[in-house]
């Protein structure tokens, strides 16, 4: 499992846009959030392997256009996972 931190060149509203929809269509990409700060989304990715997950980069991801940086956080171990709401 990968964390990306993705950041657009431009944030118009069509350029966030053709990103949310370009990464839909990637069945690698989990989860997507768009986010307020230094980076514009944060995506959970799942690959088989860190050789899948660098051919899922470089064939898909990065070819995105107005991508202008990625960074990528590779999970070691998972300590929790829920899915309960604490309410």
């Amino acid at each position: 499992m990968v964390f990306a931190h993705v950041k657009l060149t431009s944030h118009g509203r069509s350029n966030l846009s053709a990103f949310a929809d370009a990464v839909r269509a990637y069945p690698e990409v989990m989860e997507c959030y768009v986010l307020l700060g230094n980076v514009d989304f944060l995506l959970r990715i799942v690959a088989e392997d860190i050789k899948a997950y660098e051919q899922f980069f470089f064939e898909k991801l990065s070819q995105l256009p107005g991508i202008q940086e990625v960074t990528s956080n590779i999970v070691l171990s998972d300590i929790k996972h829920s899915t309960a709401l604490p309410v």
